[in-house]
C-alpha cells in the first residue's frame, strides 16, 4: 500500500479548500469567496484500496504585518516539512502569474511538486493557453493539470497522479477518518463561516471563535461559543439591530451542525472584545493560533 503526505499550497482564495472538500466528497474545510478563510492547518484524509493521502489544506501564503498574518503564513510552509508531495494551486484567471512563479521557486521543494491550473471554467481557452504556456516556460518539466474544484473536472486525473509518486508504507490513519478535528474546531469554523457569508468589510477577518463549553448525549448537543473582534464597535455589527444578526449567523450554523451530526444542536453565541487580539501572543494563543500545536 502506498500513503504520504499531500501539501496543499497557493495564494489566498484560488481554491484550496473547495479542492480538498472535493477530492473527499465531503466538507472538511470552510469555503468563502474572501480571501485568509482558512487559518489552521488542516487535514484531509482520503483512503482507497491501494493508497492513502493525507491532504494538508493550509492558509494561503501571503505577507501580511498582523502577527496572525504571520502564523497563517508559518503554517502554510511548514507543511512542507512532512509533504510526500505537494500541489501548488494557481487560479486561472490570475492577473499576476509571476508572483506565483516567485513563490513556487521560494518554497525550495524536494519532493515532487504539481501545479493544479483551478477555475479553468472562468476563463476562455486563447487566455488560458497563454497561462499554460507561460508556466511551462518557466517550468518545462513540472506536472502541470487544468482543473475546477467547483465542478470535479480534473480531479481523477491529479489522484492518480499523485499516487503514483506516493511512497510504500502502511496508513497513517483508519480507513473510516477523514480528518483530524474534532468537533469542537467544527463548531468553531461553522460560525467563522457564517461571519464570512453575512458580514462584510473587515470584520469577520477581525474576528475569532472560541467553544466554552459542549456536551450532550445521542440526540442533542448543548454548546456555548463566544465571538471576538477587535472594536468595541464591532459587537453591534455583529449582534445586529435587535439581536438579529448573530440570530441569523446562530441560526445558519445549528442547522449545518445539525445536518452534519444528524442530531439537535442547541447553539447560544457571545459575543465579546477583544482589543487587538491579532497582535497580541496570549491572545493568539488562547484562540488556537500558536506554533505548540
Amino acid at each position: 500500500m502506498k500513503s504520504g503526505f499531500v501539501a496543499i499550497l497557493g495564494q489566498p482564495n484560488v481554491g484550496k479548500s473547495t479542492f480538498l472538500n472535493a477530492i473527499l466528497s465531503k466538507k472538511v474545510s470552510i469555503v468563502s469567496p474572501k480571501p485568509q478563510t482558512t487559518r489552521d492547518k488542516i487535514l484531509g484524509i482520503l483512503t482507497e484500496k491501494d493508497y492513502q493521502m493525507v491532504f494538508i489544506d493550509t492558509p494561503g501564503l501571503f505577507e501580511g504585518e498582523e502577527a496572525l498574518d504571520r502564523f497563517m503564513n508559518k503554517e502554510a510552509r511548514r507543511s512542507l516539512a512532512d509533504a510526500d508531495a505537494v500541489l501548488y494551486i494557481i487560479a486561472a484567471d490570475t492577473r499576476d502569474l509571476d508572483a506565483d512563479l516567485k513563490m513556487i521557486h521560494s518554497l525550495n521543494i524536494s519532493c515532487p511538486l504539481f501545479l493544479l491550473v483551478n477555475k479553468i471554467d472562468l476563463v476562455r481557452a486563447p487566455q488560458m493557453e497563454a497561462l499554460l504556456a507561460k508556466i511551462k516556460e518557466a517550468y518545462p518539466n513540472i506536472h502541470l493539470f487544468e482543473m475546477s474544484a467547483l465542478t470535479n473536472f480534473g480531479l481523477k486525473d491529479v489522484k492518480e497522479a499523485v499516487a503514483a509518486v506516493l511512497p510504500e508504507g502502511p496508513q497513517f490513519y483508519e480507513k473510516d477518518a477523514l480528518t483530524d478535528k474534532g468537533d469542537a474546531f467544527t463548531v468553531k469554523e461553522t460560525i467563522r463561516a457564517g461571519l464570512l457569508h453575512f458580514l462584510s468589510d473587515e470584520v469577520p477577518h477581525q474576528s475569532a471563535v472560541t467553544i466554552e463549553s459542549m456536551n450532550g448525549n445521542g440526540k442533542e448537543v448543548y454548546i456555548e461559543a463566544t465571538v471576538w473582534v477587535e472594536k468595541k464597535s464591532q459587537i453591534g455589527i455583529v449582534v445586529g439591530q435587535g439581536g438579529a444578526m448573530i440570530k441569523r449567523i446562530s441560526m445558519t450554523a445549528r442547522r449545518e451542525l445539525e445536518r452534519v451530526w444528524h442530531k439537535h444542536v442547541d447553539l447560544r453565541i457571545e459575543v465579546r472584545n477583544a482589543p487587538d487580539w491579532r497582535n497580541k501572543a496570549d491572545r493568539l494563543k488562547a484562540f488556537g493560533y500558536t506554533e505548540e500545536k
